[in-house]
Parts: C-alpha cells; sequence; structure tokens
C-alpha cells in the first residue's frame, strides 16, 4: 500500500470512528416521557401539546449536541422496563436517582431536587402529620413511582395505584383513599393551576426523602450519558437552566 493509499485509509478509518461516536448527536435521538408529572412532563390544557420544565431542558441539550428529538409518551410504568431493553435512546420523565434503578440504567447528572409531600381531604379529617400517621390507611399512589416504594415501607397500608398523581388525588377527593402521596413540586403545580382543588383538598406542611431528579439512559449508552451530561453543563453555565426554572416555577433555583 503506498503512502497516499495509507493516508487515505487512515483519514477514512477515523472519520468513520468520529461518526460512531457522534452519531447520536447528528440525528435523532428517541427520548421517552410520561406526560400527567406537571410542571415537568403534562400536556397543555389547550393545545395537547407536551410540555414542561424536563422536557424544555432535554430540548435545551438535544440543541446543544445538533440533534432533534423524538418524543413518546408511555404510561410511567412502562418507561425503565423499555430502556432496559434498550428500545429508546433514552427518557425524561421525572425519574428520581435510586440506587435499585441504578442497578438497570444509567442516570444523567441530577437537574432537581424532589421530595414526597402528603395529601389529605380538606380539613384533614384523620388528623395526618407524617407517614407514621398513614399505618393502616387507604392511600393512594402513581404506579411505579417513588410515591409508591414509600408506601409499601406503610406497616399496614392498603395502597391503590394509579397512572398518574392526579388520578390518585381524584380518587381520594371521591372518597376511595385517606390520603395521597406524591412529588412535592408535581402536587405544589396542580393545586396552583387547578384552584377548585383547593376547596377539597390541602398538601401537609410536610416534605421528607428528598432525592435528586435525573434522566435515564440504557446501561450501554454511556456515550450518551457524557453528552448530556456535557449539554447538561452548558445549559447551567450560559444561564438557560435558571430561566426555565424561573418560567416553570417562577423563582430562581434556591
Amino acid at each position: 500500500m503506498s503512502l497516499a493509499s495509507l493516508k487515505k485509509h487512515l483519514f477514512c478509518a477515523a472519520a468513520m470512528m468520529l461518526a460512531a461516536g457522534s452519531s447520536f448527536a447528528a440525528g435523532t435521538l428517541t427520548m421517552a416521557t410520561e406526560g400527567t408529572f406537571p410542571p415537568f412532563e403534562f400536556h397543555d390544557s389547550k393545545t395537547n401539546e407536551l410540555i414542561g420544565f424536563e422536557l424544555d431542558l432535554a430540548k435545551a441539550a438535544a440543541d446543544k449536541m445538533g440533534a432533534t428529538l423524538d418524543i413518546k409518551e408511555f404510561k410511567f410504568d412502562a418507561i425503565l422496563p423499555a430502556i432496559v431493553s434498550n428500545t429508546l435512546d433514552f427518557a425524561a420523565a421525572g425519574f428520581a436517582v435510586t440506587p435499585e434503578r441504578a442497578k438497570r440504567v444509567l442516570f444523567s447528572d441530577p437537574f432537581y431536587m424532589s421530595g414526597l409531600t402528603i395529601i389529605v381531604p380538606k380539613g384533614n379529617p384523620k388528623g395526618i402529620k407524617n407517614f407514621d400517621d398513614l399505618k393502616g390507611l387507604n392511600v393512594s399512589v402513581q404506579l411505579g413511582s417513588i410515591s409508591h416504594d414509600r408506601a409499601k415501607k406503610i406497616p399496614g397500608a392498603k395502597i391503590t395505584t394509579f397512572e398518574s398523581g392526579a388520578d390518585a388525588m381524584l380518587n381520594m377527593i371521591s372518597g376511595n383513599a385517606d390520603a395521597v402521596i406524591n412529588a412535592q413540586p408535581a402536587t405544589d403545580y396542580m393545586i396552583v393551576s387547578r384552584p377548585s382543588l383547593k376547596t377539597k383538598l390541602e398538601r401537609l406542611d410536610f416534605v421528607a426523602d428528598a432525592v435528586p431528579m435525573a434522566m435515564i439512559f440504557p446501561k450501554n449508552r454511556s456515550d450518551l450519558q457524557k453528552a448530556v451530561n456535557k449539554a447538561l453543563a452548558e445549559i447551567r453555565a450560559d444561564g438557560t437552566y435558571e430561566k426555565l426554572h424561573m418560567k416553570w416555577f417562577g423563582r430562581p433555583k434556591q
């Protein structure tokens, strides 16, 4: 092989390696989400468009990477198995970082800290103050969520699961549950955005089990994990994160 041919061969090989290492950034990423977790992921009540804080973060990250998103909506409890089976590139769906999930998927760098709270019927007829007071009571939660995991630890709790935290609250309002365990930021947003709920339920002044939230990837996609982390760091550095936080939470990040 001549020197010129060797150089051409090496150049082509390097180009192929570069393209393979960054193909996700130049093309389309298939991202899963779940549209019942405001203000992170939810449907606009007027347009039915999927919107939210985490979706905006994912879109901003994709822009930084030069990629486009093909967003697919799933039921929450179906997303983790889909990521584990490697049928999706990643998911942005309000996932809390837990040791159990870390055994099955990769996490991005955390983008938010979220805790759990308790919602009760207006007037708090059972006098509930914390998780201990839920022993033996009827508790509604979102299926597959960390609220569901926490409810399982309450002795004697009678747990009913739903596809969304909003459905769990409606079940309680209908008189079928004594309390709901749900993520605090999502709960606050739902109550603020639906004034009629204030006459039917109340959130306790109680937040516990704070955990970081992150996007998730298949175990074999550390390349994409690193690229997203780099993009998230750039989003924080250039002020985009603060602007999105103000947009969705009405206050700067503490």
